[in-house]
């Protein structure tokens, strides 16, 4: 049976649908902190820019987002009010795009300012409407307050931990590794341009025929379980995979087996064939933003932050004696935490106790403190 999981720690809950010991989707959920997928605004054009084919929307102070020709109905001039929805997350560096076909029901207000008209659907809303007829199990009965009302009558409250396979699974999205089946392995570099995926044999035989034999086997044994990891970490836009071994002409024959594997991606990826180099070219739509960033974001490493301090005060054997806490960060950190009041909560909440926040200018992001009292 399909279960969607949701695994809560201070700030964060990772959500994970579960089919007996298999990892079918995942997502991270900051409730305090929306990656802004899907937001509706009300902007104004700050000015068109012909070079790049759209024009930049200010949404509101000191946040903008990038509106193309192609997503608007009708041309655009600066100082023009107009509602758009955010269609790509801010990620790699770059801020939100954003949409305005489809929004006639959405008039314009005679008083005109920056505002958010509507607040996208979360990462959690989006995995219970694709996984729609599945349970969904919670390990803290205060999570029911998150859950909008259409999904509550699904909504289970479960204290059995999840299987050490399953969390082996999850907690190796957080690396840089795929583990494969015939003992095939990837390694997954993001960089700024592309996703560069590379595949890799663990055993290599002296026999040349036994050798490609056995390195076209194991290619075509562990794509799916590869290409799954394209929507388990949402990676997403250009993605270059290089499989292991095999002569060029023989890495042609998988067309077939990227296509069937990325058929059953709910983001609809493409294959585009291979380079003159052999490299697999397929592109995945960028959404919402990636795993690997949003573990590495600032509130990414707030949220661990949490998770480490909630682990060390906890572990005191006197910890029930203790009412209130206070943190020291650096002051990014800090910020990014005072501008979460349900990370605040959940944590004080988790912990039986009152949390100050302070900051160290000499910090850095990773560094950290706190006394009890």
């Amino acid at each position: 049976m399909t279960a969607i999981q949701l695994l809560s720690a201070p700030g964060v809950i990772r959500i994970a649908v579960i089919n007996a010991q298999k990892l079918l989707d995942f997502a991270i959920w900051y409730p305090g902190h929306s990656d802004g997928f899907g937001d509706l605004y009300l902007g104004r054009v700050e000015h068109y820019t012909p070079a790049l084919g759209g024009a930049f929307v200010a949404l509101g102070k000191d946040f903008s987002g990038f509106l193309p020709n192609n997503a608007t109905a009708k041309p655009l001039l600066g100082g023009d009010w107009i509602t758009v929805r955010v269609t790509r997350s801010a990620q790699g560096g770059k801020g939100v795009r954003l949409d305005a076909r489809n929004l006639d029901e959405y008039s314009l207000p005679q008083d005109k300012s920056f505002r958010r008209l509507q607040a996208g659907i979360s990462p959690f809303e989006e995995l219970a409407q694709r996984w729609s007829d599945a349970d969904i199990l919670i390990d803290e009965p205060a999570l029911i307050q998150l859950i909008p009302t259409d999904y509550t009558s699904r909504v289970k409250i479960s204290n059995a931990p999840l299987s050490s396979e399953l969390l082996e699974q999850i907690d190796a999205l957080e690396t840089s590794e795929v583990q494969l089946p015939m003992g095939m392995r990837a390694t997954i570099t993001p960089t700024p341009a592309l996703v560069a995926i590379d595949m890799d044999t663990a055993a290599q035989s002296n026999d040349r025929q036994h050798k490609l034999r056995a390195q076209f086997n194991a290619n075509k044994e562990s794509l799916p379980a590869l290409l799954h990891h394209l929507r388990l970490r949402n990676l997403s836009g250009a993605i270059i995979v290089d499989m292991a071994g095999l002569p060029i002409k023989k890495r042609r024959l998988f067309q077939e087996n990227f296509e069937q594997s990325l058929a059953l991606d709910p983001l609809q990826p493409r294959f585009l064939g291979f380079t003159n180099l052999g490299l697999a070219e397929i592109t995945r739509p960028r959404k919402r933003p990636p795993l690997h960033e949003l573990l590495t974001s600032t509130h990414g490493q707030m949220t661990k932050i949490l998770a480490q301090l909630e682990q060390e005060f906890k572990a005191l054997s006197t910890h029930h004696h203790y009412h209130h806490l206070t943190l020291t960060l650096s002051l990014t950190i800090k910020q990014a935490l005072q501008n979460d009041s349900w990370a605040i909560n959940h944590f004080e909440k988790r912990c039986a106790v009152s949390l100050t926040i302070e900051s160290n200018p000499s910090f850095t992001m990773q560094q950290w403190e706190y006394h009890y009292a």
